[in-house]
């Protein structure tokens, strides 16, 4: 018996000395091994079976260890901090910005410190943050778009301004826009765009796109954000979730409630709201309410023929 608890807590002083290499980010290979000699002379395993029956021990308690090059990394952590959208905002900003730096110590710094941050951050939260910021890439899956992607992308370079026809709603659509960036998503890749003249964000799908032909004019235009105001009313008002573009204005004594969008397309954006009917109404702005209320007459049309 006592044998056997010397054996345990060998291992278990062993697993604490590989988890502070891996905290430590000093989980060389070398360093790795010297911890596990002993197991290796007193058994006729090889160093990978003694490291694999580590790794898995680790694995049991839900920490997942990879070796990259010749370096042990640790890919989550034992303890998770929540995080909350502001978090992410602002843990996506320093990740986005940091080579920016002139220094190059502080962006080796502030590296390590987005990793520390990320090997703590649990799972949902990565996947939150991966949505939320377009981290997943799926330009794989559209190899039949390579050059209308490489395309898209050389203008988006650019920084011209480029005339854009595109198919919408079976009609065609011309507007002169800022191209901004290609973005996927697993069933569509599209090219993010400013309208210069309508101040709106649009997402074209690369095959509705028919034509794209550069202006010679550089693209000088401050993009102004499109606030769209409306109010839902009802039961869905008091349980409808909020997106990370918007927030509540106020909530009125009726139980409706009042909500600010910025920069959400104006389709997609029409396309949630039309599932509350009635009970939602756009206040602003006025040119927006009208082009609604057309759409669904214009449904409504089509139900009483």
């Amino acid at each position: 018996m006592k044998e056997s608890k010397i054996k345990l807590n060998s291992g278990c002083i062993k697993i604490f000395k590989f988890l502070s290499l891996l905290y430590e980010d000093k989980a060389d290979y070398d360093a790795v091994c010297s911890i596990f000699k002993e197991d290796i002379s007193q058994t006729d395993n090889n160093i990978q079976v003694v490291l694999n029956k580590y790794l898995n021990a680790l694995k049991v308690f839900g920490i997942k260890v990879l070796k990259k090059k010749n370096k042990f990394v640790m890919e989550n952590s034992l303890y998770s901090f929540p995080f909350d959208f502001e978090d992410l905002k602002s843990i996506n900003l320093l990740s986005d910005t940091c080579n920016a730096f002139p220094d190059s110590e502080a962006v080796q710094n502030l590296k390590k410190l987005l990793k520390n941050i990320m090997i703590r951050m649990n799972n949902e939260d990565r996947n939150k943050m991966d949505v939320i910021f377009n981290r997943h890439d799926f330009s794989f899956y559209y190899s039949d778009l390579r050059s209308q992607i490489e395309q898209c992308e050389k203008i988006c370079k650019n920084d011209y301004i480029v005339d854009v026809v595109y198919i919408k709603n079976n009609k065609e659509h011309k507007c002169s826009c800022k191209p901004k960036e290609v973005i996927y998503d697993f069933k569509q890749a599209y090219l993010v765009a400013y309208d210069i003249h309508k101040n709106e964000k649009l997402e074209i799908p690369l095959p509705n796109i028919m034509s794209l032909v550069e202006l010679p004019q550089k693209s000088n235009s401050s993009e102004l954000p499109t606030t769209v105001v409306f109010k839902l009313k009802g039961p869905l008002a008091k349980i409808y979730k909020l997106k990370e573009n918007e927030y509540t204005l106020n909530f009125e004594k009726d139980g409706s409630q009042v909500v600010v969008n910025k920069d959400e397309p104006f389709d997609k954006l029409f396309s949630r709201l039309m599932r509350y009917g009635k009970n939602c109404e756009i206040i602003s702005p006025k040119f927006l309410r009208n082009e609604f209320i057309s759409i669904i007459d214009k449904m409504l049309n089509n139900y009483s023929n």
